[in-house]
């Protein structure tokens, strides 16, 4: 039967969660393109860029595919439990008729018992009362007067004989509405009998309506579960393939050649300062491929996000449900370059100048995220590069030697 309906919800919400991730970031790596007007007159590569624009637009309308599967996969979870509770009431329904059917014709064989033993009985004193009536009809007054009895015995008896003549009658009667009876009943037996087996054979097809939906509801968990393992794999895969590139730069940068860590030397790139995630090996980067973090996470949601200095957009992408999801780096031309990821929207592009304090985007959830929040990277520029994960085809992520943002905040 149908037990944890919460934890299964919570469950196959998150299972289907997670593969409309997979496919969003699948059908959506053409959405970090530039834009196409940065190569008005270059010939080819406009074309090419149109080219990606146009494969976009289908990659896009394949995410909607995709969503309206993981919907109708929640929505057939759903209509199969409440299927099961349904039939789970009915088959309750059925037991308590079947066992009103059973009572019913307990009652009916225990009347019908009844009944024939008192036709039996009725049988007994009919056959009584004739055999009085045999007897004193041979016999007559005339014979009984002959025999010397006594006169008033005489008068008694015929007195009886007319009484049973009259009693003969009545129990005729009750013999005949007792038979009438039983033939009811019995006909009322069959039909209870008839509805005893009709009531098992729908507990039956209830029973195996049950185990049926159940089965298929466990398909169904067990197509989520693999999903949910394959993308959980990948997902861990692409954050060992981020944490491998950025160990690897920083063992060749000179980190000589950026400016000095000062405070106030960035502005916060929130109004609301609120760390949930410091930089560096915290108790969650334990969580990741190298066992550090290598940003700062602000808990913001559908807030303002600022430029923290003054600088040129040389990146905007977005990644779907991985990574840093949607994300804008801006050069500083100081030999420092700033990342801001999981936005929920961009109000800047690449190519576009920011001035500090300027709005860039919106906070958000996007990409790899256990919740709305900002994730704040510094990067030494000449390590700076965005590049093709080798995990997922047309997955762009950016990539550099970090240091700790909070040196220069």
């Amino acid at each position: 039967m149908i037990k944890n309906h919460k934890t299964k919800y919570l469950f196959l919400a998150t299972a289907a969660f997670l593969i409309f991730a997979v496919y969003q970031l699948l059908f959506t790596s053409y959405a970090n393109a530039v834009d196409c007007d940065e190569f008005e007159g270059q010939g080819d590569l406009k074309d090419q860029c149109e080219e990606k624009e146009k494969k976009a637009k289908i990659y896009e309308d394949l995410i909607k595919l995709k969503g309206k599967q993981e919907n109708a996969l929640t929505q057939q979870i759903k209509i199969i439990d409440q299927e099961q509770q349904k039939n789970e009431s009915a088959l309750t329904l059925t037991q308590a008729q079947l066992e009103d059917i059973n009572k019913n014709i307990a009652r009916l064989e225990n009347d019908i018992a009844e009944k024939e033993a008192s036709m039996k009985t009725r049988k007994t004193v009919l056959s009584g009362l004739m055999q009085s009536y045999y007897e004193y009809d041979q016999q007559g007054l005339l014979g009984m007067a002959l025999a010397e009895k006594d006169f008033s015995d005489i008068v008694n008896q015929a007195d009886y004989t007319e009484q049973s003549g009259a009693r003969v009658g009545d129990v005729l009667a009750e013999i005949q509405k007792l038979k009438n009876e039983l033939v009811r009943d019995k006909q009322e037996l069959e039909k209870k009998k008839g509805e005893n087996e009709g009531a098992k054979d729908e507990l039956a097809r209830k029973g195996l309506n049950l185990q049926y939906n159940e089965n298929q509801k466990q398909k169904l968990l067990g197509q989520t579960q693999a999903e949910k393992e394959k993308y959980e794999e990948l997902l861990k895969n692409i954050e060992s393939e981020i944490d491998e590139l950025e160990i690897a730069k920083e063992g060749s940068v000179d980190y000589s050649k950026i400016p000095p860590a000062k405070g106030d030397y960035f502005d916060y790139p929130v109004s609301s300062i609120k760390i949930t995630q410091a930089y560096g090996k915290t108790s969650f980067s334990k969580n990741y491929a190298s066992g550090r973090h290598n940003g700062v996470d602000f808990a913001v949601n559908k807030a303002p996000i600022y430029a923290a200095g003054n600088g040129k957009v040389i990146g905007s992408g977005s990644n779907g449900k991985y990574a840093y999801g949607n994300w804008i780096a801006i050069d500083h031309g100081d030999g420092l370059v700033t990342l801001y990821g999981h936005l929920s929207s961009k109000s800047v592009s690449r190519g576009d100048s920011v001035k500090r304090g300027d709005k860039i985007g919106i906070s958000g959830n996007t990409g790899f995220s256990t919740g709305p929040h900002l994730h704040f990277s510094v990067f030494v520029k000449s390590s700076y590069e965005v590049v093709q994960s080798k995990y997922v085809k047309g997955l762009m992520i950016p990539t550099g030697a970090g240091v700790n943002p909070m040196k220069y905040l």
